[in-house]
C-alpha cells in the first residue's frame, strides 16, 4: 500500500473540498461498502486518491 505524503494529503483534501456534499456522500457510501467496519484514515486517503484519480496531477506538479 502506498501512503500519501503530507503534501499529497493536503492537496487531496483540497480536491475533496471541491466536491458537493451530495457527491461526497456518494463516494463515502462506496468507501463504506468497500471497507465495512473498522478502517483507518490511511484507508480513506488511499481510496480517495484512487477515486479522484489524482496521481497523474501529482506527477505533473512534482508531488509524487
Amino acid at each position: 500500500m502506498y501512503i500519501v505524503t503530507p503534501n499529497q494529503e493536503q492537496d487531496l483534501l483540497i480536491e475533496w473540498s471541491l466536491y458537493s456534499p451530495q457527491q461526497q456522500e456518494v463516494i463515502l457510501t462506496e468507501f463504506r461498502r468497500k471497507f465495512p467496519g473498522a478502517h483507518s484514515q490511511t484507508d480513506l486517503l488511499e481510496f480517495l486518491k484512487e477515486k479522484l484519480e489524482i496521481e497523474g496531477y501529482w506527477e505533473k506538479v512534482g508531488l509524487k
